[in-house]
């Protein structure tokens, strides 16, 4: 659910600052209109004022008093070699309008020097500035009314998209627990979600019926192969029960043995990886894994033939893991497998630790290309040969996806390999000191 919380959450947050960036817009815009409006009148006024006062005195020296209407404007006027006399916060002004406050009192003053004579008109702007804070603060009110609109707004909206969003989500998490179970799809709608809905649960009928499949044909063929399995294990019983064997007849039938075990553990294991519950993975059983490792390098030594590679066990910390042998056993048979085919001389060695198990060797090693599809089936390297890697690496992926366990290696070409297994503790895993 937290996936549909955080998108819910953008929602909002969308709606937010789509709020937010419209509000200021439009706010900074009545203000800006306003602003330059109010200079506009003001200065139309100023002007007007310094024409009319020109017209009434072109006659006559005096200077008239502004009448009651126009008690915001005061008009002075001095000769140009008299203007010290006029009032401190308008005699050094230069030509121009100016904003001046003055005796705690805002004006907007207009200053011509005309034929020998300093204008100064005089607006008191001071109640339009106080009008013009109070629409700044209303802005300002209307502002955060519109963001807590647009949140209520986004939050209702998030809701209902995320509502069929997270109903989705829940019957899909569901399957994890049943697999059996399909998509109710009278709870969608026809619209998206309702077609992504319809094609998850086409997808998931698709995958049931692979996995069915699986399951049927790995139980089908896993019983078509006990038999024969079975047949020659008891056949190669009866062989080495006999006294007139020649030790390498002997040998040949102990190999037989071998590899007849190794075919129960696989069948067992393909029977384990196509089962679609994970009941398979709820195992009490403890097994020691220095022993299974000393086990199946025994059985894999065939592979080393003659080559002159020492074979080391380093266990330097007890690990016990709750798993199938079986399992195990195909697990480090395959790793094991592959170190021996692959080196020719040198060392291969088996790390133990307490929740991880590492195979290295000075073999080959594996090419930059090869690495990057290590766990596919079947790669094949640059001159069209199978390169360390086929089936045996993709059972091992699956095995640890399965236990939830981590396969990872390192190599270097023509250096060696490295490949760990970490057993995760309480996911099939015991660790004991």
């Amino acid at each position: 659910m937290q996936t549909a919380k955080r998108l819910g959450w953008r929602i909002t947050l969308a709606f937010l600052l789509f709020g937010a960036v419209l509000t200021i817009m439009f706010g900074l815009g009545l203000v800006v209109a306003l602003k330059s409006i109010e200079t506009s009148v003001l200065d139309d006024i100023l002007y007007s004022e310094l024409v009319e006062l020109r017209l009434r005195t072109k006659d006559t020296a005096q200077v008239p008093e502004p009448s009651p209407s126009r008690a915001t404007i005061s008009i002075y006027t001095a000769p140009l070699d008299e203007i010290g006399s006029m009032s401190q916060h308008v005699r050094n002004l230069p030509q121009g309008i100016h904003e001046v406050t003055y005796d705690n009192q805002d004006y907007r003053i207009l200053i011509e020097h005309i034929d020998n004579t300093r204008y100064v008109v005089q607006f008191d702007d001071t109640s339009i500035h106080k009008r013009e804070r109070d629409f700044i603060r209303l802005v300002w009110f209307c502002s955060i009314a519109t963001l807590v609109i647009a949140f209520i707004i986004g939050w209702g909206v998030a809701h209902q998209v995320i509502r069929p969003i997270r109903q989705l989500a829940s019957q899909v998490k569901a399957f994890k627990n049943q697999p059996g179970e399909s998509l109710d799809l009278s709870e969608f709608s026809d619209d998206e979600i309702g077609v992504l809905a319809r094609k998850l649960k086409h997808y998931h009928e698709q995958l049931q019926h692979l996995l069915i499949r699986e399951k049927e044909f790995a139980s089908n063929v896993s019983h078509e192969l006990r038999t024969p399995v079975t047949s020659i294990g008891l056949a190669a019983e009866v062989l080495a029960t006999k006294s007139d064997l020649s030790a390498k007849e002997y040998a040949q039938i102990q190999r037989i043995q071998r590899a007849v075990g190794e075919m129960s553990e696989l069948i067992d294991t393909f029977l384990v990886l196509a089962q679609i519950n994970d009941e398979s993975t709820r195992y009490h059983d403890v097994c020691n894994m220095e022993e299974i490792v000393r086990k199946v390098i025994e059985q894999q030594r065939v592979w080393l033939g003659n080559k002159l590679v020492e074979v080391i066990v380093e266990e330097n910390e007890q690990l016990e893991v709750s798993a199938p042998t079986g399992i195990l056993c195909v697990l480090i048979a395959n790793l094991i497998r592959n170190a021996f085919r692959y080196t020719e001389k040198g060392s291969i060695t088996v790390s133990i630790l307490s929740n991880q198990l590492t195979v290295s060797d000075t073999g080959i090693g594996i090419d930059a290309t090869t690495q990057a599809q290590i766990f596919k089936y079947y790669v094949k390297n640059n001159s069209g040969g199978t390169n360390r890697v086929g089936l045996g690496l993709t059972i091992v992926q699956r095995i640890c996806e399965r236990y939830s366990w981590t396969v990872s290696f390192e190599s270097i070409k023509g250096q060696g390999s490295q490949f760990t297994v970490l057993f995760t503790p309480g996911t099939g895993s015991n660790k004991i000191s």
